[in-house]
C-alpha cells in the first residue's frame, strides 16, 4: 500500500501539478484571481453598473451566495471546485470559473 501511495505522489510531483485558482470576470475583464487553497476563505462583494454578486471562496470551492439577478440561477447551481467548471450571471455580466490542471483519475505504469 505504501508503494502505491509513493507512486501516486511522485506522479503528481513529476507532472508539474499546480493548485487550482478561482477566476472572476466582469464584463469580459478579469476582476481577480483567488487561490482555492486559502484556509480562512474569502468573500467578495462585487458591485458594478450591471448589478451585485456576493461570492464565497472556501474549502476549495467557489459559490455565488447573493445576487441582484432576478432568476438567481447562479446561486441555484451550487458550488464549483473542479478545473473547467463555471458559474455565469448574464444580466450582471459576471463569470466565475476554476482554472487549473485537469483532474487526475489515476496513473498507468
Amino acid at each position: 500500500m505504501l508503494s502505491v501511495s509513493a507512486i501516486f505522489a511522485s506522479g503528481i510531483l513529476l507532472s508539474g501539478f499546480k493548485p487550482s485558482v478561482a477566476v472572476v470576470e466582469v464584463n469580459g475583464k478579469v476582476y481577480g484571481e483567488y487561490s482555492l487553497q486559502e484556509k480562512s476563505g474569502k468573500t467578495l462583494e462585487i458591485r458594478t453598473e450591471f448589478g451585485y454578486n456576493k461570492i464565497e471562496i472556501k474549502n476549495g470551492s467557489l459559490s455565488i451566495t447573493e445576487t441582484s439577478c432576478p432568476d438567481g440561477l447562479e446561486m441555484k447551481a451550487g458550488s464549483i471546485q473542479k478545473s473547467g467548471e463555471m458559474l455565469v450571471c448574464l444580466p450582471n455580466r459576471l463569470v466565475a470559473y476554476i482554472r487549473g490542471e485537469k483532474e487526475v483519475d489515476g496513473f498507468a505504469y
